[in-house]
């Protein structure tokens, strides 16, 4: 059962991750690459800021978007970047008690900070994937991406996978706008649906708390690796 689990997780990442790479650079569509830092707190970003130590220049003196427009533009600058291997990157793995295993990576462009990918899985039947985009020192637009997987009736070994995403855009350190969208995939079924196809419904950005302490503690750890527990 447990060499199962470790080959379905495999397997599913394969498959997001192809997924990914063949989709369109729109924050809108289904299998992006992701972000998030809100502050309403001024003092508190200041100090985020602050920690990156990355230093203003001509050329990176880019602002942080504006509007929804301007996020989408630079989210597809920074994957494109991404995927043509332009950024240079760091990793650190952890294990924390046995029950949650994870990988962070952290891209940069001439020292400052673009990009957070946190993948990381719970136990046995839950694993998820957390992208932030940085510009200017601040968190303009998160993509998570989570998967629940199941037995189901059928052929021996068949799964069901539950695929959550969630985009949200954010301007001044607030969401401006937050989309969602669910879908589910059958090891053995050969109509799955095509996440790229499936509409975002948009949802309440009131509480933006969920995606704010963990990009937080992401950024901590990006000068102070762990191999336990994120603390």
């Amino acid at each position: 059962m447990k060499n199962y689990t470790i080959i379905h997780t495999l397997c599913s990442f394969i498959i997001v991750l192809s997924l990914s790479c063949t989709s369109n650079r729109q924050p809108d569509s289904a299998h992006d690459h992701d972000t998030t830092h809100t502050q309403n707190n001024s003092t508190q970003h200041d100090t985020l800021s602050s920690t990156t130590a990355e230093p203003q220049s001509a050329t990176e003196a880019a602002k942080a978007p504006a509007n929804t427009e301007e996020i989408q533009k630079a989210y597809a600058g920074i994957m494109d970047k991404a995927e043509k291997g332009a950024l240079d990157s760091t990793t650190f793995k952890y294990s924390c008690n046995g029950e949650k295993n994870g990988t962070v990576s952290y891209y940069t462009e001439k020292g400052r900070l673009r990009l957070i990918v946190h993948q990381y899985n719970e136990y046995d039947h839950y694993s998820a994937t957390d992208r932030y985009f940085v510009q200017d020192s601040t968190l303009f637009f998160v993509h998570r991406q989570n998967t629940t997987w199941s037995f189901e009736s059928g052929p021996e070994g068949t799964t069901r996978d539950n695929i959550t995403e969630q985009r949200i855009y954010l301007v001044n350190q607030k969401p401006v706008k937050c989309l969602e969208k669910k879908y589910t995939v059958r090891s053995k079924a050969k109509n799955n649906p095509d996440p790229a196809t499936i509409p975002n419904k948009e949802t309440n950005c009131s509480s933006i708390k969920s995606v704010i302490t963990p990009y937080q503690l992401l950024f901590k750890h990006r000068q102070k690796p762990t191999q336990g527990c994120l603390e």
